[in-house]
């Protein structure tokens, strides 16, 4: 049985303030520069470039969607990396970080994902 519901509201408070569990207690959400978050970031810019430069080698209908998901890849990294340098507060610099990271995530998921749909589109049905 959870015994927080018998703690104190206080007590309960505190709890969740040092639980390192907590996502939002996280060292790279709390401690860090903000440099880990460029070095990721650039890694997975990288391994998402590579399907993208791909599918623009033999351009194909999809050409176009890989060309604007490649922007917008690029335009985040760059925000992230500006982000990084330009905003002094710790914990507002880093949750900034940690959206334009899930930003660069779905853009890439979407973006990929479109192209597959559209280069399978293409393939003739037997």
């Amino acid at each position: 049985m959870d015994d927080r519901a018998h703690q104190p509201a206080h007590r309960a408070r505190r709890r969740s303030a040092t639980d390192p569990t907590l996502v939002r207690n996280q060292p790279a959400l709390r401690s860090s520069d903000g440099t880990i978050w460029i070095v990721v970031a650039g890694g997975f810019a990288l391994a998402c470039a590579v399907p993208l430069v791909l599918i623009l080698v033999d351009p194909g209908p999809s050409a176009v969607v890989a060309w604007t998901t490649a922007v917008l890849m690029v335009v985040l990294y760059a925000a992230l990396v500006a982000a990084r340098f330009l905003i002094a507060d710790r914990v507002q610099r880093l949750r900034v970080l940690a959206v334009l990271m899930l930003v660069m995530a779905a853009v890439a998921l979407l973006g990929l994902l479109a192209c597959v749909l559209i280069e399978w589109s293409t393939v003739p049905r037997v």
